[in-house]
């Protein structure tokens, strides 16, 4: 069997359902060889932003403004329902941030990524996006699923955005080679692994953050194998079935495990 190549995946794209949107970006991080199809595009993020907050985070600790053992509450004002646990637990409940971290990138707790968002604060999550140069990738306002205000969701991403992300905690080249392999480990925790890594051939890991709204499906991620790592963001808009969207990441990932293995 003749093994994927770009022309696979630009293959797998074209046939995506009719109407749909997309942003692709993705780089081999033992090369430096990268494929895009519209990667600057910026799309509503969802729960993908959280990696950047995820480096923001590594960054304060590696400065010294935060530390992991540090405990902070979720306030009733920044708890959310939808994706996560904390929302259903103690009020009074107070975690490490190192356990704040779990939560927000494992299972994609909204409640516990406001707490982190704001003990990093805005700024300076931001002021990282800027300096991986992320592009149009922006950190707006804290999750919400009350008061949403009118207009387009605030927080955005591109695939291109995500993978410079991904490869900085991948190369170590944010906060310190100790920091970068425990956001590493946090990310090879996910729980929610039915897009890119749904259907991984033999001996390819994943590890990545999948994001879902309204009409919004993403997954980013490395996929890991004998032969190589790549990064990878595939984020999409408009399928009337999640579902849909999931398989077509699916294959994506599919191709890609294939590249690696």
């Amino acid at each position: 069997m003749t093994s994927p190549t770009w022309d696979t995946i630009r293959d797998i794209a074209d046939r995506r359902i009719e109407g749909t949107d997309i942003g692709l970006f993705a780089r081999n991080l033992d090369t430096g060889e990268t494929f895009g199809l519209n990667a600057e595009r910026d799309f509503a993020s969802a729960s993908t932003i959280k990696i950047l907050i995820l480096a923001a985070l590594g960054e304060a600790v590696a400065a010294g403004t935060l530390n992991l053992d540090d405990k902070l509450p979720a306030a009733a004002d920044i708890r959310l329902s939808g994706s996560g646990v904390l929302n259903w637990l103690d009020p009074a409940l107070e975690l490490s941030l190192r356990d704040h971290a779990w939560l927000m990138t494992a299972v994609s707790d909204n409640s516990t990524s406001n707490v982190l968002m704001n003990a990093v604060g805005i700024d300076a999550i931001n002021g990282l996006g800027r300096r991986l140069d992320v592009g149009a990738m922006h950190m707006g306002r804290n999750f919400m699923d009350r008061n949403i205000p009118p207009g387009p969701p605030k927080n955005r991403a591109t695939a291109q955005g995500l993978v410079n992300v991904l490869s900085a905690i991948y190369r170590d080249e944010i906060a310190t080679p100790e920091l970068c392999a425990w956001m590493r480990q946090l990310l090879a925790d996910q729980q929610h692994r039915d897009r890119l890594a749904r259907h991984l051939p033999e001996g390819v890991a994943y590890a990545g953050k999948t994001g879902t709204i309204e009409g919004i499906v993403h997954d980013c991620g490395v996929l890991s194998g004998s032969h190589g790592r790549i990064a990878i963001a595939v984020l999409t808009q408009g399928y009337p079935n999640p579902y849909d969207a999931e398989r077509f990441i699916g294959r994506i990932g599919a191709a890609i495990g294939e590249m690696v293995r």
